[in-house]
């Protein structure tokens, strides 16, 4: 009896260890299957993890702000699938919440994209109105230096135009004598005036009024027969000069004739005298007068 009770025993531990058997098998079999089930759920979520990064890499935009969101999500990409192979067994709820934030982000992702389309064609318009622009501004650009250049040749000519001309200049010597009578004179030892005596050209661009016409009468020797006092100087091409006579002529645009008369109050010698006319500090007419 003894026997048959132990051999009992025996039976029940066995079923007992075998039934303990059986349930550690199920139980890592299941917790096998669950870690499995992890692992594939984790793959799944990173690889869409990954799949909206390289979304975001091809997502350039001209706008530097949106540049910069982009990397910085990017960057929560980067964190979030750090965090989801960080999960274990002992953590797989987090896997709920890390599905909720991977959806929030795709949807996330597929404004930006929006945005980010929508700003490249601005500004894409914007470069082609700009191209316009700037290609408009070269155009206008050039023609404004034609238009200067222009401008600054017509400016030149109407100044050069607007200036007193002379159609006709001569000089001559006289003797004058103690009654003021003139007599045309060829010598030297008895002339005591000279003049010159010229045609203002029609001039209708010109200005109308009063011109001051400056004689400088340059001697054989060199020298220059100066005006008396002391305002006897004039510039030229920034060179102050002196000049002999001055005279001031009323002009209307219409040819003008005057002359300019300077008294001799020295000796002369014989030889040719240049005689200068300068109108404006220009040069405008000379003539030559040889005594004997």
């Amino acid at each position: 009896m003894s026997q048959e009770s132990s051999a009992k025993r025996q039976r029940n531990i066995i079923f007992l260890l075998i039934a303990l058997v059986a349930a550690l098998a199920y139980f890592a079999l299941t917790q096998t299957n669950q870690v499995n089930d992890l692992e594939e759920e984790k793959a799944a979520l990173i690889t869409q993890l990954e799949d909206y990064k390289r979304d975001l890499a091809a997502q350039t935009s001209a706008n530097d702000s949106l540049n910069s969101f982009i990397a910085q999500e990017t960057a929560r990409l980067n964190a979030m699938i750090e965090k989801v192979e960080r999960i274990n067994a002992a953590s797989a709820s987090q896997l709920k919440s890390m599905r909720g934030e991977v959806f929030s982000l795709r949807k996330k992702i597929a404004r930006l994209t929006e945005q980010v389309d929508s700003v490249n064609q601005a500004y894409a318009s914007l470069v082609v109105v700009k191209d316009s622009i700037a290609t408009d501004l070269t155009e206008e650009v050039g023609k404004n230096v034609v238009l200067n250049e222009t401008n600054s040749q017509l400016s030149g000519e109407v100044a050069k135009a607007s200036k007193l001309q002379l159609s006709s200049i001569e000089a001559s010597a006289y003797k004058v004598n103690n009654k003021g009578v003139e007599k045309p004179s060829t010598s030297a030892g008895k002339s005591n005036r000279m003049k010159a005596c010229m045609t203002i050209a029609k001039n209708l661009v010109a200005t109308k009024g009063e011109y001051t016409l400056y004689l400088r009468i340059n001697t054989p020797d060199g020298r220059v027969l100066a005006a008396d006092g002391k305002d006897r100087t004039m510039v030229v091409n920034g060179e102050t000069i002196l000049y002999s006579a001055s005279q001031v002529v009323q002009f209307n645009g219409e040819p003008t004739g005057c002359c300019i008369v300077f008294n001799v109050k020295t000796d002369l010698a014989p030889g040719t005298y240049s005689l200068d006319v300068y109108s404006a500090n220009e040069k405008i007419g000379e003539a030559r007068l040889a005594l004997n």
